[in-house]
């Protein structure tokens, strides 16, 4: 009677053993399917970029120092071109020999013609310091080039076939 409940036991450990290895049979068949479908998209997407270009955005944000010196040597012509209207009265004396010291106004009115060219010279160095906050996001467009692009493909083939193989 021992060796029959013995008998029993094993035979149930048996049983259960095979049920455990089917079930991991066929759970490792999912994960291999699975897999299979992961790199066959992966080659399948890796092919569209290969057609388009892969555009995200990059975002900066940056403190840019800008530290210089402008050296500013240049001469300003100044024309100088006006009219300027004189209306005055002048006073003074003038001597006759008869009469003597005579006190005289001379009314004066008339416009006096300024016609000239200044050259003013400027040479300065203006110091520029400044930091710039730049705050800003950039589109970049990445094309993969072909070089990359066709040993991932292969690898991806490699794997896939290696995948097919254990069918």
């Amino acid at each position: 009677m021992k060796s029959r409940i013995w008998l029993i036991v094993l035979t149930v450990l048996v049983v259960f053993s095979l049920a455990l290895n089917g079930y991991l049979v066929a759970t490792l068949l999912g994960v291999r399917q699975t897999a299979l479908d992961a790199v066959a998209t992966a080659r399948n997407n890796l092919a569209q970029l290969g057609s388009q270009p892969f555009v995200t955005q990059v975002s900066i944000d940056q403190e840019i120092p800008f530290d210089t010196v402008v050296p500013i040597n240049q001469t300003l012509t100044v024309p100088i071109n006006i009219d300027y209207p004189l209306s005055t009265v002048v006073n003074t004396a003038v001597n006759i020999p008869v009469l003597g010291r005579q006190e005289i106004s001379l009314p004066i009115q008339t416009t006096i013609p300024i016609r000239y060219t200044l050259e003013v010279p400027i040479a300065v160095d203006v110091p520029i310091s400044l930091t710039y906050h730049l705050q800003t996001d950039v589109p970049v467009e990445v094309v993969i080039p072909p070089q990359i692009r066709a040993p991932l493909d292969d690898v991806l083939r490699q794997i896939e076939s290696g995948l097919r193989a254990g069918n």
